[in-house]
C-alpha cells in the first residue's frame, strides 16, 4: 500500500517516502524500538507499555520524494561527518568533565539545515510547517534567512532514550516551546519564541551565517547530558 499524505517540509499532498531521523549514515541503520503516546499514557489500551519495532532505523514516512532526496543530497553527508566526529569526541571524553571539547571540521550551514529538516519531519503539530520562511530556508541551499523566532542547540549523549518530538515545558525560567531529538552522539533541541530550558546547551543558531558547503575548523565545547525521561527538556 502506498503511503500518501502531507509532506512535512513543502506541505504538498504526495506519496511519502521513509525519512531516517537522523540520516541513515549517521549510525541510524539498525532496527530500533520506539513508543507512541498510546504506549506511554493510555493504561486501558492493550498497547500500553509495549513498543514498536522499526526495521529501517529511526524515522517514518514524513517527506515527499523530492524533499527527501533534496535534503539528503545537500545536507546528509555533512551531518554524517559531524556525527562521526561527535562519536570520536565521546570516546575520548574525560568522564569527570561536564563539557566535551573537540576539534571539528564541519560545514555549519549544512548541518543546521539537516537538523531543522529532521525537526520538520517529526513535527505532527505543523507549527514548523506553518512557520513562515522555515521551509524556504531548508529547501534553498544558499538561504541564510532562518526565522528569528527559532533557535537551535546541541548536546552530547549516549542514551538511546528516544525523544523525537515537540511540546511545551515549564521551568523556573517560564514556559518553553521546544522540540528535541536524541540519537547518539548528539541530542538536538530547538526553542521557538521562547528561551531554552537550560543555559548550558551549545547553541548552533549562528551556523546560519556560513555559506553552503563552507568548511571550517572549530573547537567546540559541547555539554554531556542524560535525558531523564522521554519528555523533552528534562535531564539527570
Amino acid at each position: 500500500m502506498k503511503k500518501v499524505g502531507i509532506c512535512r517540509i513543502c506541505g504538498k499532498y504526495a506519496k511519502l517516502t521513509f525519512e531516517h531521523v537522523p540520516p541513515q549514515s549517521a549510525f541510524n541503520s539498525n532496527p530500533v524500538f520506539f513508543q507512541k503516546s498510546v504506549h506511554l499514557h493510555d493504561k486501558k489500551s492493550f498497547l500500553y507499555g509495549k513498543k514498536i519495532r522499526s526495521n529501517q532505523g529511526a524515522g517514518g514516512y514524513y517527506l515527499c520524494k523530492s524533499c527527501n532526496n533534496l535534503t539528503g543530497s545537500y545536507y546528509g553527508d555533512s551531518y554524517k561527518k559531524f556525527a562521526y566526529m561527535g562519536m570520536m569526541a565521546l570516546t575520548h571524553r574525560i568522564l569527570a568533565s561536564k563539557d566535551i571539547t573537540f576539534e571539528y571540521a564541519l560545514q555549519p550551514l549544512n548541518i543546521l539545515k539537516q537538523i531543522l529538516a529532521m525537526f520538520m519531519a517529526i513535527d505532527t503539530s505543523d507549527q514548523l510547517l506553518n512557520l513562515e520562511g522555515l521551509a524556504d530556508f531548508i529547501l534553498d541551499k544558499d538561504s541564510r534567512a532562518l526565522p528569528d523566532s527559532l533557535r537551535v542547540f546541541v548536546y552530547h549523549t549516549i542514551t538511546k532514550q528516544v525523544r523525537n518530538g515537540w511540546g511545551m515545558a515549564r521551568t523556573e525560567k517560564g514556559f518553553h516551546h521546544l522540540g528535541e531529538i536524541t540519537f547518539p552522539p548528539f541530542g538536538v533541541v530547538y526553542a521557538l519564541d521562547s528561551e531554552p530550558t537550560r543555559n548550558d546547551f551549545y547553541e548552533i543558531t549562528d551556523f546560519k551565517n556560513f555559506n553552503f558547503n563552507q568548511t571550517v575548523q572549530a573547537r567546540l565545547s559541547i555539554p554531556f547530558l542524560t535525558p531523564k525521561t522521554y519528555i523533552p527538556g528534562l535531564y539527570n
